[in-house]
């Protein structure tokens, strides 16, 4: 049987162990694999990946501490479809490579994951193995009001 994101949230998440953080999952709705007509916007591979995360985080215990943002680029062109993932002082990560459908369940692993750690960092090894390998980068986090001279 293959899973789907639905049956990954159906397992037990962070949310049933109390410890969650807010975060925001973006979602370049504006990606679309090259060669593919720019109109309809609608029927981009980003906005259908769009539409399924929305879609999935809505109907799940996780859609209480993930906000599903549409993004209108991520400046990923060359690698669509492109997802960023950011929390308040935590560490941003920013994924390309996504495919419309398939993607799903495992960027719902990785956001359990995520929202899971104290600080957002989530170590290679932990991460879904597609999400290893379409990592474009990750951002520490911003402690506003600290001495940025040291």
């Amino acid at each position: 049987m293959t899973e789907t994101a639905s049956s990954v949230l159906a397992k037990g998440s962070p949310t049933s162990q109390g410890t969650c953080r807010s975060s925001v999952l973006h979602v370049c709705t504006s990606c679309r694999a090259p060669g593919t007509p720019r109109e309809p916007r609608e029927n981009r591979d980003g906005a259908k990946l769009y539409r399924e995360l929305l879609a999935t985080f809505h109907a799940s215990p996780l859609g209480q501490h993930v906000e599903v943002r549409s993004a209108k680029c991520l400046s990923l062109c060359p690698r669509p479809c492109g997802i960023a993932l950011t929390s308040p002082g935590a560490w941003t990560y920013l994924f390309a490579d996504q495919h419309p459908v398939e993607s799903a369940r495992h960027i719902v692993e990785c956001v359990a994951l995520y929202i899971g750690t104290s600080d957002g960092f989530m170590p290679r090894e932990q991460r879904p193995k597609p999400l290893r390998a379409s990592i474009v980068g990750r951002v520490p986090p911003h402690v506003w009001g600290a001495d940025v001279s040291a």
